[in-house]
Parts: C-alpha cells; sequence; structure tokens
C-alpha cells in the first residue's frame, strides 16, 4: 500500500485547502540525552505537550511526535534515519507540512532536598530542571527557523516541615510520580507539570524573538486537517490566563498603571506581556469579521500593588510603542494545592 493511502487509512489525516496549505508544524521525538531512566517516555511525552501548548495557545495545526513515529517505523525501522530531515521531509510533503520541530532533551531532573532528621522534624525541598536543545526546520527552505536550548525550571522557594516523620503531601506526590500519567490532569499539579508549562513557555517566546510572524502565519485559519489520533487530546494544560488593561501611560518615564492588583495574585517583580492589535480577521470562506489578532510588543514589570485593582508598573522596552489601552496578559500556572 502507498505511504499516502497508508497515512489517509490508518492515522486518516484529511486535508480540506482554503487557501495556503504549508501551515502545519510535525514534531519528531526529541532523542533523550538526559539520563532520566523512569517510566515516562520523555523523548514523545516532551514534544507532545509542546505541541498541545501550541495548538491550545497559538491556535497552531500540529502533529504529535507519537503520530510522526507510527508513520516513520512503516516506512523504516532505521531510527538514525527517521531523524534525517529528507527522511522527515519526504514524509511531510505528502501532506504539505512545511515545518518540523527536533532535537534533544539534555536535562530532566526532579530533585529532593532534605534538612534535619525527618524521623523528628526536619524541612524539605523539591525541584524540577527541564533543558532541550532545540531546530525548528522550515522544510520547503530545508532551513532552520530556531535553534537554540529552552529550560524550564521550578525551585520551592519555602521549604515543607515535616514533623515526626509524617510525610508531607509534596513527598507523597514526589514518591507517587511514576504512577503518575504524564500530560493527565493530576501530573498538572505536580512541580514536574509546572515546569513543563514553564518549558512550553519559554518555547514559544524563543521562536518569536527568532521569527516574529511565525504564529502569526501559522494560525488555523485556512487549513484544516482531522487527525483522530488523540494523543494531544489527553494532555491537560494546567493554567490560566490573567487579562487586564494600561489606564495611565508616561512614555517618558516607562510608568504605567493597570487594572489588576492583589484580587488577581499579583506580586511586584512579576512581569506580564503587552499586546496591540495587528490584522484584521476574516472568514476565508464567508469572508465575515471575525476581529482582529494581536501582536506582543513589549513586557511590564509590576513594581507597586496599589489595590485590589490597581497596580504600578514599570514597561521594559520597546516604550515608544506601548500606548494607554493596550491589553496586558499573563499565562499563570494553577498552583498545586499547599
Amino acid at each position: 500500500m502507498l505511504l499516502k493511502n497508508y497515512l489517509k487509512n490508518i492515522i486518516s489525516i484529511s486535508l480540506l485547502l482554503a487557501g495556503v496549505s504549508n501551515a502545519q508544524v510535525l514534531f519528531i521525538p526529541l532523542d533523550n540525552q538526559s539520563g532520566y531512566k523512569g517510566v515516562w517516555k520523555i523523548s514523545e511525552e516532551v514534544p507532545n505537550y509542546l505541541a498541545a501548548y501550541l495548538r491550545e495557545f497559538y491556535q497552531v495545526q500540529v502533529l504529535s511526535s507519537t503520530a510522526y513515529q507510527s508513520v516513520a517505523d512503516d516506512k523504516s525501522t532505521d531510527k538514525s534515519m527517521q531523524n534525517d530531515l529528507e527522511f522527515i521531509g519526504s514524509i511531510a510533503k505528502d501532506f504539505g507540512f512545511q515545518y518540523a520541530v527536533t532535537g534533544k532533551i539534555t536535562k530532566f531532573d526532579i530533585s529532593r532536598f532534605i534538612a534535619g532528621d525527618l524521623t523528628v522534624a526536619g524541612y524539605e525541598s523539591y525541584s524540577c530542571n527541564i533543558e532541550a536543545i532545540i531546530q525548528v526546520y522550515d522544510l520547503s527552505l530545508n532551513a532552520p527557523v530556531y535553534s537554540g536550548s529552552v529550560v524550564g525550571e521550578i525551585n520551592d522557594q519555602a521549604l515543607g516541615i515535616t514533623l515526626l516523620g509524617k510525610p508531607t503531601e509534596k513527598k507523597e506526590q514526589y514518591f507517587n510520580l511514576n504512577s503518575i500519567r504524564f500530560g493527565g490532569e493530576e501530573f498538572g499539579n505536580t512541580i514536574v507539570g509546572e515546569t513543563m508549562i514553564l518549558f512550553c513557555q519559554n518555547f514559544a517566546e524563543e521562536i518569536e524573538n527568532a521569527s516574529p510572524d511565525f504564529f502569526k502565519e501559522n494560525k488555523r485559519m485556512n487549513v484544516r486537517i482531522e487527525v483522530p489520533d488523540k494523543t494531544l487530546d489527553d494532555i491537560t494544560l494546567n493554567t490560566e490566563v490573567l487579562k487586564g488593561q494600561i489606564l495611565i501611560y508616561d512614555e517618558s518615564t516607562g510608568e504605567a498603571f493597570i487594572n489588576l492588583g492583589s484580587a488577581n495574585g499579583l506580586k511586584p517583580g512579576e512581569e506580564l506581556a503587552i499586546y496591540s492589535k495587528a490584522d484584521s480577521l476574516f472568514d476565508p470562506t464567508t469572508n465575515e469579521f471575525l476581529g482582529f489578532s494581536d501582536k506582543k510588543i513589549a513586557n511590564l514589570e509590576i513594581i507597586e500593588v496599589r489595590a485590589e485593582k490597581l497596580s504600578l508598573a514599570v514597561v521594559k522596552s520597546n516604550r515608544e510603542k506601548v500606548k494607554k489601552g493596550m491589553d496586558v496578559r499573563k499565562l499563570f500556572i494553577k498552583r498545586r494545592d499547599k
């Protein structure tokens, strides 16, 4: 059976084109060089999580590394060949995929720090560090759009106290990690889940810095792909988006007041992104006006929280582009229950 028919029948990818066809991002399993040997198959789980993140927050059409692996295994059992750009391109070409994400995981560490005698009373803290070298290739040019290091790291600031050897909730969670499904709802409440969200945020920011129009050009507007592969549907992104506006702005000093404050959990030192309205969006079929796309233009840092819905901040870059009334946003991780 031809590969193209295999893809249609087994993975059931169908394209309904209405304009630009090259708007898909294909994720390849990452080479695990981290030394992690736990139950999670991080070579696929990590890129799948990245794919789910881009699909959810940037409306990018993606194909999971698990789906790619299934197709690649049918075409060749040579694992080294499956990571070759020419091989990847031969699969992507049949269905108009323009971009491929490849790379290697260099660190996947989960650590526990103990101070004192835990059988009487002591302290413990936990940390997670995930690092990878990632390349995003434009397969039409056979050239990288982005190549660099992506990091996500969380260190518990507060040490949890243990009394008379009684295990803390964090300790129980730490020792139960192997029984938690990577990407599931319970996973999102762990320190690893929090670290993965930060890892994804940093990945998206790295791409935006390298190619400012990447996400704008690859939004799911002109192409619809139906992928019955449920890999990404099983991933729960434990996040919430905080939105506000700039109420007053002084370009000469960069100082701004925003309508977010203590009621929103803001604290001095936190950063939010500033967005301006960009292009008008229209339905490609009916030409109906759908709204405006937006573009991140700068960051601001909270200096002082003045009230429940009022904070003083300072714009850190591109001060001349910032205006009163612009939107400010931050993607917050839903914190684990203490």
